[in-house]
């Protein structure tokens, strides 16, 4: 696997570098990472922040001009229900509330279990 920089300091800047309101939205996921799977290394890589754990993608930030997704990798699927024929891996955020951020935390300690 090829890694890029590694550490806060490098996907904050990377997340910075996107537009309002995604650059704002994106670090308070980052914190959001940091906060609920503190085991996870950032790595920035291919232009992402990749959040990682044991060399394995656990979930990433892609900022667009209009839009941020945020996703898992597709062995940590954290969103799988049982019996369904449809399992989510990446959303596309366009804001933050205390009902998302808290989905979004449940998530991301599930993944990084």
């Amino acid at each position: 696997m090829i890694f890029g920089k590694k550490g806060d300091d490098a996907a904050l800047a990377k997340l910075r570098e996107a537009p309002a309101p995604y650059g704002g939205i994106g670090e308070r996921l980052h914190a959001l990472i940091r906060e609920n799977a503190p085991g996870l290394e950032p790595v920035v890589r291919w232009g992402l922040p990749f959040y990682v754990k044991d060399g394995e993608d656990i979930c990433y930030i892609k900022t667009g001009k209009d839009y941020l997704a945020f996703g898992f990798g597709e062995s940590v699927n954290p969103a799988f229900q049982e019996g369904a024929n449809l399992h989510p891996i990446v959303w596309n955020i366009t804001a933050l509330d205390a009902d998302t951020e808290a989905t979004l935390a449940d998530l991301i300690r599930k993944a990084a279990g």
